[in-house]
């Protein structure tokens, strides 16, 4: 079941080892499981890249032949740093 997925680690090993399976994406519409994944995505990039390629770069790539899922997750970014603690 794709709710039970733990979508940080897996954004993580998508940048890291290049995964391209459809399990290693989370599905469209689900804005948690997006903003997770991003996060594991982007923390890897952060730990890993030597800033020859943007994040933004970094994600094209990745998502290449998922069109969808890049706007969605994109569309994430007017409100990154916007969460606060309760």
């Amino acid at each position: 079941m794709v709710a039970d997925r733990d979508w940080f680690p897996i954004g993580e090993r998508v940048y890291r080892e290049g995964r391209r399976d459809a399990e290693s994406f989370p599905p469209l519409n689900d804005m948690e499981a997006q903003r997770w994944w991003l996060g594991g995505f982007g923390a890897a990039w952060a730990e890993s890249s030597d800033g020859e390629e943007s994040v933004d770069e970094a994600l094209a790539r990745a998502l290449e032949g998922r069109a969808d899922l890049l706007r969605q997750l994109r569309s994430h970014q007017v409100r990154w740093g916007s969460r606060t603690v309760q």
